[in-house]
């Protein structure tokens, strides 16, 4: 007992050590150049911000990074080391490269040169020359044998998630790109590569607070009002999770807290809800656990912690308000929808609005993305674009070694 009291303290007092804001330190050691080391392929070594001759160790561990510093070995939580590591491998990594050599369709020859375009009505599409065996034939530049050009695909997703219909989206690429592509297309490009997306930001371990809010509200899905629950974390806005449902019962409510848990190696110490009667069981079945020394005994019942706190109205102490104004800008882009055409088609367009507000909208109070706050580096540029070639690229090594 004294000593799980003497660990909360240590955990307690390195807590209040930390820096309030550790993305600008983190970026400070990125931009030094000299401060961090790379051991191995996911094994790094970066300077201590306060012995300058000590270094501590970062490591990868599947998808958890690790940091041998005293802050990570008390609280568990991410350090300004592991952020500057990881700020550091994506800058790197959507830095500019080489084109990839092109290959010969025949004979596997990298002795190939451009040779004029093919005019397609997804638009142009190069063609090349093989000097070794002679033949001609096209490249294959789309995401994942889609033959569209990347570049509009993205445009595609990006307009829509701003606020465009998919028709308003079609007649745009027509006026000002002159391709010819139906709403129903854009609807396909939306909605496929909506939910790639979220599948490659959900394998990134985005790293949340101890406080997340969930709730529930109101939209249309082909002429019948559902539900659309979100999942929301505290310090960082990251949106954990969405999920699509026709009643409010406790499997229904437990959903939305099953995708979280998936998103993130971290668990929240209060889950802050109204006072819909699901949310304490729900909450208490899903991140739940056996009480320690170390969990607040007014969230200990019958031996077991549970992390919900009921929050009755905005003028509480501890209010849901965040995910309230939240949704307020979720149902801005939902009304221009108007109405989903069905369950998958609404879960998966919300998945995209996810990825949206998680990894390409800045977020006016943080001044960055939520995504980044949540230790997921920003791409500079088309942020859709290099998502999307991230998500396809991801997807087709899977492929590839199955």
């Amino acid at each position: 007992m004294a000593t799980s009291l003497a660990q909360a303290s240590d955990s307690e007092r390195w807590r209040r050590l930390a820096w309030t804001d550790q993305r600008t330190p983190a970026l400070a050691i990125v931009g030094r150049g000299d401060q961090i080391r790379a051991l191995g392929p996911t094994t790094f070594s970066v300077c201590s911000q306060s012995d300058r001759g000590l270094f501590h160790h970062v490591w990868k561990d599947g998808a958890r990074w690790n940091c041998d510093c005293p802050f990570f070995s008390a609280t568990q939580k991410t350090c300004v080391h592991i952020l500057a590591v990881r700020f550091r491998e994506g800058l790197q990594e959507s830095a500019p490269t080489h084109e990839d050599a092109v290959l010969c369709d025949r004979c596997q020859s990298v002795a190939v040169i451009r040779f004029g375009l093919r005019h397609n009505k997804s638009g142009d599409v190069p063609t090349y020359l093989c000097r070794t065996c002679g033949k001609r034939f096209a490249g294959h530049e789309g995401f994942h044998k889609r033959r569209a050009d990347p570049e509009k695909i993205a445009l595609a997703l990006d307009l829509y998630f701003r606020g465009m219909s998919v028709r308003k989206v079609a007649d745009h690429f027509a006026q000002v790109h002159r391709l010819k592509v139906n709403a129903s297309t854009v609807y396909r490009w939306v909605r496929y590569y909506s939910k790639l997306a979220a599948e490659w930001m959900d394998a990134q371990g985005a790293r949340t607070s101890d406080r997340w809010h969930i709730d529930e509200t109101v939209v249309g899905v082909n002429g019948v009002n559902k539900y659309l629950w979100n999942v929301l974390d505290h310090d960082t806005r990251f949106l954990l999770a969405t999920h699509i449902s026709k009643d409010r019962s406790l499997a229904d409510t437990r959903a939305p807290l099953a995708k979280a848990k998936a998103v993130t190696e971290d668990r929240p110490a209060d889950v802050l809800s109204d006072g819909m009667m699901a949310y304490p069981e729900a909450v208490k079945q899903e991140l739940g656990h056996r009480a320690t020394p170390l969990d607040d005994p007014k969230h200990v019942h019958a031996g077991w912690f549970n992390p919900h706190k009921r929050v009755p109205s905005i003028r509480a102490k501890e209010s849901n308000n965040r995910i309230e104004r939240f949704q307020g800008t979720e149902k801005e882009r939902t009304k221009v929808m108007r109405s989903f055409d069905n369950d998958g088609g609404a879960a998966g367009l919300m998945e995209g609005f996810r990825v949206h507000y998680n990894l390409v909208k800045t977020h006016q109070k943080l001044g960055t993305t939520p995504g980044e706050a949540a230790g997921i580096p920003t791409a500079d540029g088309f942020r859709w674009r290099q998502i999307l070639h991230e998500a396809t690229t991801r997807k087709e090594t899977r492929e590839g070694g199955n």
